[in-house]
C-alpha cells in the first residue's frame, strides 16, 4: 500500500501468483524466509519489517484531511495513511522515552450554520493567536510554533504533485505533515497555517463526509480563509496595505512570510482592494511569469520539523534505542529517517583538498 502497487503488481514484482499474496496479507500462509527475503529486496525494506505486524492504531483517531478522493486519489491516500501510521509507531515509541511538549491547541469551534462565515473564520483566527499570546506582528516559525503546542510534524514526499499537506487527530494529539515537494518555504507555512484550521475548524467532521465534492470543497475554502486571517491580522494588514504595486507587495512578503498571491487575495477578502485592482495584479504577476515562481521564493529559508529529529537523537545518544525499534517495530533506520527526517549514520564530509609543495 505504501509503495502504491495493487495485489497483481506485487504478484507480478516479487514473482508469485496474485493468490500467493492474498493468502500472505490474510495470514493463511507464511513465507519462508527466502520468500521474505525476495520482498526485503523488491521492496527496500529490511527483512525485520516483514517480520512483524505492528500494533494497532491506539486511542482515538480522527478525520485524515486528504486533498482530494476518488478511484485514483484513493490509492495515493491509503499510500500517506500507512506512511502516517509509521509515523504514530514511532512517535509511540519516542513518547515512552522522552517527554513530548503538552497538546495545546484551542478548542473545536462551532459553527453557526451548515459552515463558517468569513466574519465567525476571522474571529476564531484572531482568538487563537490570544489564546497562544502571538499579538498581531508576523510569526516567525509556523512550524516551530506548533511544534512547541503539542503537534507532531513531519515532511516527507507525498509521491505526487497533487497533495501538499494533510492533518488529523492521533490519540488526542494533532498530527501534520508536510510535503517535501514544495517550491516555495511561504506557501509550506500556509499549508501548515491551513491544516492548523482543519484541526480546530473541523474536528467534528466525518472521514465519510469528504466523499461530498461540495462538502470537501467549503472546508478547503474555510481552511484557506482561516490560514489568510492567521497569518495576515486584519488590522495589521489595514495598516499596511497602502499600494498594489508589486514592488510593495514584495516587501510585504518579505516582512510577513505569505506569498504575494495570498497577500492580494487577503486584501480582497478585507476590502482593500477591489475586484479590478485583483485583476489587474494577477496579469502583472503572470507576465513576469510569478505565479508559479514569485520574487523571494530562493530567499526565504524552509521551515523544517525539529522536534521528532531532537528526540531521535537523543535516544541514539543515550541508549541507542531505534535498534530496538526495529527488533519490537520492525521499523529500521531507513524508515525511521524517510518519515521523521532524522539522519542516524551523518552525511561523509567532502574531502579536504590536499595541500602540495611548492618550491620557491
Amino acid at each position: 500500500m505504501a509503495r502504491r502497487l495493487s495485489r497483481p503488481e506485487l504478484a507480478s514484482l516479487i514473482g508469485v501468483t496474485r493468490q500467493a499474496v492474498g493468502n500472505y496479507e490474510s495470514g493463511e500462509r507464511r513465507p519462508d524466509m527466502g520468500m521474505v527475503l525476495r520482498f526485503a529486496e523488491k521492496l527496500g525494506r529490511a527483512p525485520a519489517f516483514f517480520l512483524h505486524a505492528g500494533p494497532e492504531f491506539g486511542g482515538s483517531r480522527g478525520t485524515r484531511f486528504f486533498r482530494s478522493t476518488g478511484p485514483r486519489s484513493n490509492r495515493l491516500n491509503d499510500s500517506l495513511d500507512v506512511r502516517l501510521k509509521w509515523l504514530w509507531e514511532i512517535t509511540t515509541f519516542l513518547g515512552d522515552l522522552v517527554s513530548f511538549p503538552k497538546v495545546d491547541i484551542p478548542p473545536p469551534a462551532i459553527p453557526s450554520g451548515d459552515g463558517y462565515s468569513l466574519p465567525e473564520i476571522e474571529h476564531i483566527a484572531t482568538q487563537t493567536r490570544r489564546y497562544w499570546g502571538l499579538g498581531d506582528g508576523p510569526i516567525a516559525n509556523m512550524i516551530a510554533l506548533l511544534e512547541t503546542r503539542g503537534a507532531i510534524l513531519s515532511r516527507f514526499s507525498m509521491g505526487s504533485e497533487r497533495v501538499d499537506a494533510f492533518s488529523c487527530w492521533l490519540s488526542r494529539r494533532p498530527y501534520i505533515v508536510l510535503g517535501s515537494g514544495k517550491q516555495s518555504a511561504v506557501r509550506s507555512r500556509f499549508d501548515a497555517a491551513h491544516e492548523l484550521a482543519h484541526l480546530i475548524l473541523h474536528r467534528d467532521v466525518c472521514q465519510e463526509d469528504l466523499e461530498s465534492p461540495e462538502v470537501r470543497s467549503r472546508l478547503e475554502r474555510e481552511a484557506n480563509q482561516f490560514a489568510g486571517a492567521f497569518l495576515l491580522p486584519r488590522s495589521s494588514l489595514l495598516s499596511e496595505f497602502y499600494s498594489a504595486r508589486l514592488s510593495h507587495l514584495e516587501g510585504l512578503k518579505r516582512r510577513w512570510r505569505v506569498s504575494m498571491q495570498a497577500i492580494a487575495h487577503r486584501a480582497v477578502q478585507i476590502a482593500v482592494l477591489d475586484e479590478d485592482q485583483y485583476i489587474n495584479f494577477r496579469k502583472q504577476m503572470s507576465s513576469k511569469k510569478w505565479l508559479t515562481l514569485e520574487p523571494l521564493d530562493d530567499e526565504i529559508p524552509f521551515e523544517e520539523p525539529t522536534y521528532l529529529r531532537k528526540c531521535c537523537a537523543l535516544v541514539v545518544a543515550n541508549m541507542n534505542s531505534l535498534r530496538v525499534a526495529e527488533s519490537e517495530l520492525g521499523l529500521g533506520p531507513d524508515l525511521v529517517s524517510e518519515v521523521t527526517g532524522y539522519c542516524p549514520v551523518p552525511p561523509p564530509r567532502a574531502p579536504e583538498p590536499r595541500l602540495r609543495r611548492v618550491l620557491v
